[in-house]
């Protein structure tokens, strides 16, 4: 007696199988629409394009853009330029066969961009640009950038308040808007100021790898050098170790612009005098918000400028030394 029932269980599992087993097929094969694309529909795409993903300033910027846009269940596709204006541009053109509806853009050259923003705004795709201005900003939706020239004047300022004369070389990017403000805030601050002379300088990129060979040859060119002022962390590491590697470590004052973790620390230890930070959760956040802003209409400021912070060895603790602020 007791088969009976069994073979009914068995059989009604069976149905339920074939049951399930067709409205998978059905889902799969026969429903009108595709589900992944139903799924993404209602998401908007943004893109961004870096002059570098070399420079941990800038992988920062990429995740806290990423974390703004996420949130919104939204997504974002991105680009490394790797120093090249010619493949950043035609990175713009990529991210918009993609889909994107709004691109960030760190140029790679303020003066030669133009060839990207055109064919952004050829497709009515919104640019933000972030972190380094363009010369073409009138083609850009809204621009969101560090005080770059009051960072330069801050590191001078110090510079003065703790030397009554220097001898200083510079490591520069003059490619990049940004870093010629930073130099040129510096240079400024220390105009007609006796006793603080500008001995040499030298074009870095930017790049750790590239100021350390640069140092080297600037110190030998100028070898009563006291003080460095490198325009971004990345070229101050190169010439901290260019200063070690000559046995100059206790004769110099190092300043720079970024407030990197590895910067922090060195300020923090004394191998570094300061450095000036920018604040990339702040920047994201606003460039997202006017992102979202384009979108729906425009932004709503032409240009947005974040204020910087000198930290020395009195104030780097108040931020911590582990991670960005």
């Amino acid at each position: 007696m007791w088969k009976e029932p069994k073979r009914l269980l068995e059989a009604a599992g069976m149905l339920l199988i074939l049951a399930l087993t067709a409205a998978v097929f059905y889902l799969l094969l026969l429903y009108p629409g595709d589900l992944s694309a139903r799924q993404t529909e209602n998401r908007r795409v943004f893109g961004a394009t870096y002059m570098t993903m070399n420079n941990p300033y800038y992988q920062v910027l990429d995740n806290c853009l990423r974390s703004e846009i996420e949130a919104n269940g939204d997504i974002l596709l991105t680009r490394d330029a790797a120093m090249d204006q010619d493949r950043q541009n035609e990175e713009i053109r990529e991210l918009i066969a993609a889909g994107a509806q709004v691109i960030f853009l760190t140029p790679v050259e303020w003066d030669t961009a133009r060839a990207g923003l055109e064919a952004a705004a050829e497709a009515g795709v919104p640019v933000i640009v972030v972190d380094a201005p363009v010369r073409d900003a009138e083609l850009a939706a809204c621009s969101v950038l560090s005080d770059n020239y009051q960072a330069g004047v801050l590191c001078a300022e110090h510079l003065m308040s703790v030397r009554d004369s220097a001898n200083i070389i510079l490591l520069e990017h003059i490619s990049a808007s940004s870093g010629v403000e930073r130099i040129q805030g510096f240079r400024d601050a220390i105009a007609g100021r006796e006793g603080f002379v500008i001995l040499a300088s030298g074009e870095s990129d930017g790049q750790i790898e590239n100021a350390m060979p640069v140092m080297e040859a600037l110190l030998r060119q100028a070898p009563e050098a006291d003080v460095l002022m490198a325009l971004n962390d990345p070229s101050a590491f190169g010439g901290l170790a260019a200063i070690e590697g000559a046995g100059l470590s206790g004769r110099f004052l190092i300043y720079s612009v970024d407030g990197s973790p590895e910067a922090k620390a060195l300020v923090s230890d004394g191998l570094m005098t300061a450095t000036c930070a920018q604040f990339p959760t702040r920047i994201a956040g606003e460039a997202a918000a006017q992102g979202y802003r384009a979108l729906e209409g425009g932004c709503d400021q032409k240009e947005i400028i974040v204020p910087v912070e000198l930290l020395t060895a009195d104030n780097v603790r108040r931020y911590g030394t582990d991670g960005w602020q």
